[in-house]
């Protein structure tokens, strides 16, 4: 009888909230294009099961927000979505997001009509798309197109190396090496290790271009994968944080002989990826497990970015309209930094 009673309150508060106003702009259109997944199965190398369709722009509902979306991202995340089995399940895609707000539903106060703003959402492959307000972040004057590929891949790196104890001392003079440093996570992670005082950032890339590329983002030391394995080219007892953020078999393993019995490895799953069965004593092992939106983080994140610490990469943008070229080129490998969706 309680629940009963509980479950009545319920449909009454959200009946009565979805009854207040919405604040809107003038100019939102009654429909919008987004992409989503249409036949399946659906697969690389042409991602032919990403179909474009009109839709109506939906209506915040209490504590949401509607934004007109700039800019959006590949991740690996949804390339996996897709050739998973889950993409047919979640349909439209897309995380990333930047953009104005352009509607306000009842008991959003933290945002306003013309806002501009980023963070991670559900379906952002669209003209329009709803936030969750208390998870939003705001950009001031930061210009909304300059940071959409960011938001994910930097909550990722930034939630990783923080578990591994950043920001740490700069005194301490830490080590950290991280797997992969071309990628998304990867040269943002270079430049976040940096920034939470890391004292060295070794990194592994692929050919000149990508030793390069990480160099330019503040990598201190680049192994080319193609040349030598990271883990020969590593002193014993030499390293204080390894990010392991490819996630392959065996890296743990393979992390050992460099961790000092001080250090901490942690790696993001995925890609079979799993922690040592038999670690070196004294070193902590973590799985990241999964990225939790956190708008405090995205502000930390902002003022990095608005102090240079932070900078984003684009190697090349696709429009809404051709999300399957996106997709294709990143499946393929070798992107440095990020592919844009851009509205």
């Amino acid at each position: 009888m309680h629940h009963a009673v509980l479950s009545v309150f319920t449909v009454v508060i959200l009946t009565a909230c979805s009854a207040l106003p919405v604040t809107t702009s003038d100019n939102v259109p009654s429909t919008m294009q987004a992409a989503h997944v249409g036949s399946t199965p659906c697969s690389k190398p042409y991602f032919h099961c990403i179909e474009m369709e009109t839709v109506k722009v939906p209506t915040p509902l209490p504590g949401e927000a509607l934004v007109r979306v700039n800019v959006s991202s590949v991740n690996p995340s949804d390339v996996d979505i897709v050739e998973g089995s889950f993409g047919k399940l979640f349909g439209k895609l897309g995380a990333d997001f930047s953009g104005q707000v352009v509607s306000v539903g009842p008991l959003c106060s933290k945002l306003e009509v013309g806002d501009a703003v980023w963070g991670v959402t559900l379906h952002s492959y669209a003209e329009y798309v709803i936030v969750i307000c208390a998870l939003t972040s705001k950009l001031g004057d930061t210009n909304p197109r300059d940071v959409g590929t960011l938001p994910e891949v930097s909550l990722t790196s930034a939630q990783a190396l923080k578990k591994t104890g950043a920001p740490w001392d700069k005194a301490k003079n830490l080590t950290v090496v991280i797997t992969s440093g071309s990628g998304g996570t990867g040269f943002v992670a270079i430049q976040l290790a940096k920034a939470y005082g890391a004292g060295t950032v070794i990194t592994a890339a692929g050919g000149d271009a990508g030793v390069a590329f990480c160099k330019a983002y503040g990598a201190d030391i680049v192994s080319d994968y193609h040349v030598s394995d990271i883990w020969s080219t590593l002193a014993n007892n030499s390293v204080d944080v390894v990010y392991d953020n490819y996630g392959s078999p065996g890296t743990a393993d393979k992390a050992m002989d460099s961790l000092k019995p001080t250090g901490t490895f942690i790696f993001l799953p995925g890609k079979g990826g799993n922690l040592s069965p038999h670690p070196k004593p004294g070193v902590k092992q973590i799985n990241y497990g999964l990225m939790v939106p956190s708008p405090s983080l995205l502000d930390e994140l902002h003022a990095l970015y608005q102090g240079g610490k932070l900078r984003a990469h684009v190697e090349q943008s696709y429009p809404l309209t051709n999300v399957s070229g996106a997709f294709a080129q990143s499946a393929a490998g070798h992107v440095k930094g990020k592919l844009a969706i851009q509205m």
